[in-house]
């Protein structure tokens, strides 16, 4: 079906996937987040899964992580 994409904005990457919050579903090659002004110039953590149409989902992946822009 597509990737969840799921993020945590701080200094520290998570060390648990219930401090992440649930961004959205990718289905095509790209993903745009909209960040809030307050939030330029923070880390976002990123970890993504797999989700099939069944509803299984797949492990979690590596983190990444960005800085957010102004």
């Amino acid at each position: 079906m597509g990737c969840e994409i799921w993020v945590k904005i701080g200094d520290t990457p998570p060390s648990d996937a219930k401090e992440l919050q649930y961004i959205g579903l990718a289905t095509s090659s790209s993903y745009t987040i909209d960040y809030k002004g307050e939030q330029a110039g923070k880390t976002a953590h990123y970890m993504l899964r797999w989700l099939t149409t069944r509803g299984d989902k797949g492990p979690w992946s590596e983190t990444a992580f960005a800085t957010i822009a102004v």
